[in-house]
């Protein structure tokens, strides 16, 4: 496309935009594609070193007001740790829906706020949480890719006080990491889901370890990013014939002229075995 896309990444935390899509973000920025981020709650109770570690570890908690003005302070530090996020990987616009993340429920007006949005942003492609992970109504991830399904129905016809015309997303892309993961639930082990797109990050590791060690306040960086490379990237990776890969799963079937084989097939069916385990193999040394 001569314009290039338009690319929105919506999680449901502040860190799940990077530790699920953040190489493939990387790329298209770099393609001069248009990314942008959304986070829908801020996050506070999730991962925080003083909210959910320290307090954890606590006699008592502080009183209500106390324990808001900490978590309203806490939610700032996390934004600002989303936005050197984005910089390590190119994106410069990020939006806070601010939600609070102790009961999240695909509500009227959180999905109007992101409809809204949408209308305003005009993205060709989703990236987000896959609707059904983990049980879907008590886990915040696939709540969150429910709240961004109802936005996407609202978003495509108009709705009173917004005067943005409607808007239709061409593809949406599921994060492959909560919707096809390994499975260790009863949850899990239903649907058959399976990953059926993956992007080549191994060229961009360094840039995605640089956001996710930017997510200080979460645990994210140092070692844990490391690790979550090495085990989830680098499992993706093996499942699609390179070093580190995400996975995703696709909203709709895609139509074609042509049979579409990617460069990536026919590279490898000119591989040997050998040569092919050598490529998988390639290690990022931090």
């Amino acid at each position: 496309m001569s314009d290039g896309l338009r690319i929105l990444s919506i999680g449901a935390h502040p860190a799940d935009i990077f530790d699920q899509s953040g190489g493939a973000m990387a790329h298209h920025t770099a393609r001069g594609d248009w990314v942008g981020c959304v986070v829908l709650t801020h996050g506070a109770r999730v991962h925080d070193k003083v909210i959910s570690d320290d307090m954890f570890h606590a006699e008592e908690v502080p009183d209500g007001d106390t324990l808001k003005q900490m978590m309203a302070e806490r939610s700032d530090v996390k934004a600002e740790e989303v936005k050197s996020a984005c910089r390590a990987l190119g994106v410069e616009d990020v939006w806070f829906m601010g939600a609070d993340d102790a009961v999240l429920l695909p509500d009227r007006p959180i999905v109007r706020q992101l409809a809204s949005l949408l209308r305003e942003l005009k993205p060709d492609i989703i990236l987000t949480h896959f609707p059904d992970e983990g049980g879907g109504t008590w886990n915040p991830h696939a709540v969150a890719g429910r709240i961004v399904m109802l936005a996407m129905g609202l978003a495509g016809s108009v709705d009173p006080g917004d005067r943005h015309p409607p808007h239709q997303v061409a593809q949406v892309f599921y994060w492959g990491c909560g919707g096809a993961s390994l499975p260790r639930n009863v949850w899990d082990a239903r649907g058959g889901y399976y990953n059926d797109v993956f992007i080549d990050i191994t060229d961009v590791v360094e840039k995605k370890l640089a956001a996710l060690d930017a997510l200080v306040s979460q645990g994210y960086g140092g070692a844990y990013a490391r690790k979550r490379i090495e085990t989830s990237d680098g499992a993706f990776g093996s499942a699609a014939h390179v070093a580190y890969a995400e996975g995703f799963i696709s909203l709709n079937a895609e139509t074609h002229y042509y049979f579409p084989v990617s460069s990536y097939a026919l590279e490898r069916a000119r591989r040997s075995d050998h040569e092919n385990i050598e490529k998988v193999s390639y290690k990022y040394e931090a």
